[in-house]
């Protein structure tokens, strides 16, 4: 784990965070709600504890559906903007995703793993030498 001090907003400023704390992990999440959000690409993420995040303006509008997993995910969104910005997983209560497209300096994101590959589609390039996962990490 390392140390994330980072912030972040959505495109037009209605929402702005930021985040300090341990990044517990990041990567690419290629299941088909992550494409729908992204508009095709996977959804590249930082996952962090809740209590690292911080709102500091705004309030996040909130769209709750069943995952590829059967767990219920949460994705919270600019209301104004549409911009994507953090998700939710009912499995993982004390864990948040951040997108890495909503930090300041996107930069500071790496993929370590890359997740539901089975979900990716065929023309999407996936990082050499990044574990790979069929479902979840988790999901065996």
């Amino acid at each position: 784990m390392r140390e994330l001090h980072a912030q972040g907003g959505c495109l037009c400023g209605e929402i702005r965070f930021r985040i300090d704390g341990p990044a517990l992990g990041s990567g690419a999440c290629h299941c088909r709600d992550c494409q729908y959000v992204s508009g095709g690409a996977p959804a590249y993420i930082f996952v962090i504890d809740k209590a690292s995040l911080i709102i500091e303006k705004g309030e996040p509008k909130a769209f709750e559906s069943v995952a590829d997993s059967g767990n219920s995910r949460k994705r919270r969104f600019c209301g104004t903007c549409g911009t994507p910005l953090f998700a939710e997983d009912s499995a993982f209560p004390s864990i948040v995703t951040v997108k890495a497209g909503s930090l300041d300096d996107p930069s500071l994101f790496k993929v370590s793993a890359e997740f539901w590959t089975r979900s990716a589609p065929s023309w999407h390039l996936f990082t050499p030498a990044v574990p790979t996962f069929q479902k979840g990490p988790l999901d065996g």
